[in-house]
């Protein structure tokens, strides 16, 4: 089913095939753009069936031979190889050796890059939602896959989404999920990121509660330790009496310090607010205003958050780009090219948070499954209308990988990190080039034939 595109979009897509189809570099189509694309010729659609069997000598490691690896860690490498065992990268360069036996993935006419993530989704999962507190509640007790839910996602390129739970307040907390590969391989982080989203009043509210917790604990360790020192001190200032006095004055083992319980419900607001490491709040801002709010009751706590911005094509958001940029935000936002409220000015509001220092994630403009195939579309387009084509790629690679608090693992193609791979015919960029091979854990769990989308 086909839907209407905004103008912009239509606009600017029609710009990029005009520039591919003459044959030049995206880059060197731009007066004020980034880098070329790499003047990658386009093909009609490049064959990528794996060689024959005798090619693949079965072995501990797997080498991908590759055209082209985008490493989102430097430099792009021509004719690269790609070592890996265990489902984890062991080397990535030219000219790398490896053991003879090692199995072989042909892929020197595809360009390789990290698999693509969303780091805010609803994807396969049902209409469930909470209000309120509820920020114990996870994710994770209503994802039950079936088989086959993300067999079309999995070929648009993405490869891990973060699912986050559904309603208003503080919902509840966020799971990472793969979309292929073994079941007992799928989830890659539960919990996950705490959901706020957007109500300033249950905000201040908890955050309130969560203090006073904080407080009580402080007041109750306090006063254990002031009734320890006492109770030690009575016990050392005994006189000696008779010959069992020595054995008397040996000190007691001391009590472990039991701190008071918490409301389930506020635990996940109290780490945050004692910054637990590797926990992080993912804030709604349907607007500026939400977000300004946000950050005044925010101000005092060295809280870990990324905010995901609602940036329909009206925006306001170019208010808050220098606030957000002070700061170097991590945030989330749709790849529109926007309009200013009310009027007929445009702005390129994804590239203004970029330049302001923000750290820029992008997110499907709606959770279906033909806006995650045109997501690297509407990256083009920025592309074309002046964004940095490193920046563009690592939106949906690097930067929603470390939104996750998941950057040790994904979002480049480095030594260490797991080898989730997306092979495509073409450059990411080029409205032409197609998604054929789908690599997990370092195994091939899709391949995409000639001909075929």
């Amino acid at each position: 089913m086909k839907r209407k595109l905004d103008s912009n979009f239509g606009r600017a897509i029609g710009a990029v095939l005009g520039v591919f189809a003459a044959g030049t570099t995206l880059g060197g189509a731009l007066s004020a753009g980034g880098p070329a694309l790499g003047g990658l010729a386009v093909a009609a659609l490049a064959q990528t069936d794996d060689r024959s069997q005798a090619d693949e000598a079965e072995g501990p490691y797997t080498v991908v031979h590759a055209g082209t690896i985008i490493t989102n860690a430097g430099k792009e490498i021509r004719n690269g190889v790609i070592i890996i065992a265990d489902g984890k990268i062991r080397g990535v360069g030219k000219g790398l050796e490896y053991p003879k036996n090692s199995k072989i993935i042909h892929a020197e006419e595809l360009v390789v890059m990290p698999g693509m993530i969303n780091p805010a989704s609803r994807f396969g999962l049902d209409g469930y939602a909470r209000s309120e507190l509820r920020a114990h509640l996870l994710v994770a007790d209503e994802y039950f896959p079936r088989s086959g839910d993300y067999d079309e996602l999995i070929e648009t390129g993405y490869t891990a989404l973060g699912l986050f739970p559904g309603g208003s307040g503080i919902p509840g907390r966020a799971m990472v999920v793969r979309t292929g590969g073994p079941p007992e391989k799928r989830t890659l982080l539960s919990p996950g990121y705490v959901r706020i989203a957007g109500d300033g009043k249950v905000l201040r509210d908890s955050l309130r509660r969560a203090e006073a917790e904080i407080e009580k604990a402080e007041k109750a360790r306090k006063d254990f330790d002031e009734k320890q020192k006492a109770e030690s001190g009575k016990a050392t200032s005994q006189p000696a009496s008779g010959p069992t006095s020595h054995a008397a004055s040996q000190p007691a083992s001391q009590p472990a310090f039991q701190p008071p319980p918490i409301e389930p419900a506020l635990q996940p607001l109290v780490d945050l607010l004692q910054g637990k490491e590797g926990l992080a709040a993912m804030i709604d801002a349907p607007d500026p205003t939400t977000y300004v709010r946000s950050e005044e009751l925010l101000k005092e706590h060295d809280v870990s958050r990324v905010y995901r911005l609602f940036n329909r094509v009206a925006t306001e958001f170019h208010r808050v780009v220098e606030s957000l940029g002070e700061a170097h935000a991590r945030v989330v936002v749709f790849p529109y090219l926007n309009w200013i409220s009310n009027s007929w000015e445009r702005v390129h509001l994804v590239k203004m948070l970029s330049e302001a220092g923000c750290e820029i994630s992008v997110t499907p403009v709606v959770d279906s499954l033909e806006a995650h195939g045109e997501v690297r579309l509407r990256l083009a387009a920025l592309v074309a209308d002046g964004w940095s084509r490193e920046e563009a790629l690592k939106s949906v690679t690097l930067h929603p990988a470390k939104a996750l608090g998941l950057e040790k693992r994904l979002g480049s193609v480095e030594k260490g990190k797991d080898a989730d791979l997306v092979f495509l015919d073409g450059d990411p960029l080029d409205p032409f080039s197609r998604v054929r091979k789908i690599m997990i854990s370092g195994e091939i769990v899709r391949t995409i034939e000639k001909g075929i989308r």
